[in-house]
Order: structure tokens, then sequence, then C-alpha cells
């Protein structure tokens, strides 16, 4: 297998870990629960859970997501050959959603995530060290907001279970 189709499929691997979770009993970087991946971990979750933030004018998961995806439109676009604006700010700005809207992002998530990963299966020819770098990087990106998304849906439940003994 040439080099180039060897470190793409690791990509692959990687970012389908994070994003779907374990496909194999062994894992690289997560848990191997069932779910434990970001789409069914937030699939777990409730819009108003998605919504609430940790601290006061701080982040939610939803913000969270919307910002996910965003880095995955622009990393699909820059793919594409296209050279997308990067206003980090309007990656942000999703920060309430209603169960629709929830299902919605959710969904628009995982589509953006497929398209990566079917253009890298396509045998992307990349187009600079940049492109590549920013596709890598993915993978770390993700996997830090996996983690800040489990914790924050820790905290929040555990706030939701506390007011609910004390009424």
């Amino acid at each position: 297998m040439p080099d180039m189709e060897r470190a793409n499929g690791a990509i692959v691997e990687f970012l389908e870990e994070v994003y779907d979770g374990p496909k194999h009993r062994y894992t690289w970087f997560i848990g191997n629960e069932p779910d434990s991946g970001l789409l069914g971990t937030i699939r777990g979750i409730t819009a108003v859970e998605a919504s609430t933030p940790v601290v006061e004018e701080g982040t939610t998961v939803a913000a969270h997501i919307g910002h996910l995806r965003w880095t995955l439109l622009k990393a699909n676009s820059f793919i594409r050959g296209e050279n997308p604006s990067w206003d980090w700010s309007e990656s942000w700005a999703v920060r309430r959603v209603d169960p629709e809207e929830w299902a919605s992002l959710i969904g628009s998530l995982e589509s953006e995530f497929r398209v990566l990963v079917q253009s890298i299966r396509s045998g992307i020819a990349w187009q600079s060290d940049e492109q590549y770098k920013e596709v890598l990087a993915l993978i770390p990106h993700a996997s830090y907001h996996l983690g800040a998304i489990r914790q924050m849906a820790i905290m929040i439940r555990d706030r939701a279970r506390r007011r609910g003994r004390h009424r």
C-alpha cells in the first residue's frame, strides 16, 4: 500500500473513531463502550441539555456542535478547492436549540462528517500541506470537543438532578 493511501486510511479510521465510536474491540483514543463517539454521545443529549450553559455566560453543547459542524463545512469546502472565509467567531453562533433545531444540527454535523470521510476514501489528491494538515487537525480537535461535551453533560445532568431533589 502506498504511503499516502496508508496515511489516508489512518485519518479515516481516527475520524470514524471519534465521530462514530469504536468499530473494534480495541480503540486508539476513546473508550470502546457503545455510543462513546461524538455522534452517539450527542444523540443522548436533549435539546434542553444542549442549550444549557455550564457556567453563566458560558458555552453550550449546542455551541460546541455548531463549532464542529463549521470546521467540517470549512474543511469540505477547502477540499473542493474553494477558498472559504474563516471568521472564527461565526463558528460559535449557535447557542440554544429547540428539539427540531437540535436534530437538524446533529444531522448536519453527521452529513458533513460523512462527506469528509468519503472524500478521503475516494483517494483525494491533497492540494497542499496546509490542506492535509487542516484535515489532520480535525482529529484532535473533535477529540477535545468530545471530552468537553461529555464533562458538560455530566455537570448539566448533575445540576438538574440536584434541583429536582431540592424542590
